[in-house]
């Protein structure tokens, strides 16, 4: 069992996310779009705890997503490097998962750079398919987005009965 814990993101929890965001992304997103997010009133902002001997917990990761009406889009994740490779994001992610559904969520939607592959493998283990690219997405390098959605829940087919006749909606 690990000991793992997810929180909502305050904003004491910006340096280590910052520290996590400089060790992970080439291009990492600055204070101000971090902050942007927090103030996001459909935003769902996480971060991964883990214990330290001293009793304390370190921020050990952190998801940035929006939600809109019935589909998550996966902003930003991360994990960082000392803690890469415990199954971390998976977690995280499945946890995200399961919050949104109970939510009514039926999708989830990310970008990622085809060169991050361990990133584009985990999504595929997720259940994540690819449905498109964005030409030139990545500034720095012009590299496209492979766009990929997972499917959570598939929509109930409604059905009113009408005296002798079934109408589908």
């Amino acid at each position: 069992m690990n000991k793992w814990r997810i929180a909502s993101i305050n904003r004491t929890d910006l340096e280590p996310i910052l520290a996590i965001e400089q060790l992970s992304f080439q291009w990492p997103w600055d204070r101000i779009s971090f902050e942007g997010e927090l103030s996001c009133q459909n935003a769902h902002n996480y971060v991964v705890r883990s214990a330290k001997a001293d009793n304390k917990s370190q921020v050990i990761a952190y998801a940035f997503i929006r939600r809109a009406v019935d589909e998550l889009h996966i902003l930003k994740i991360a994990v960082t490097p000392a803690w890469r490779g415990h199954g971390i994001a998976t977690w995280l992610l499945n946890r995200c998962f399961t919050m949104g559904t109970r939510q009514g969520v039926r999708s989830v939607h990310l970008e990622v750079r085809p060169s991050n592959i361990p990133a584009v493998e985990l999504y595929e283990r997720l259940g994540f398919q690819e449905i498109g690219r964005r030409p030139n997405y990545y500034a720095d390098s012009n590299e496209d987005a492979l766009l990929m959605m997972k499917v959570l829940a598939k929509p109930v087919a409604h059905t009113r009965r009408h005296k002798k006749k079934e109408l589908v909606l």
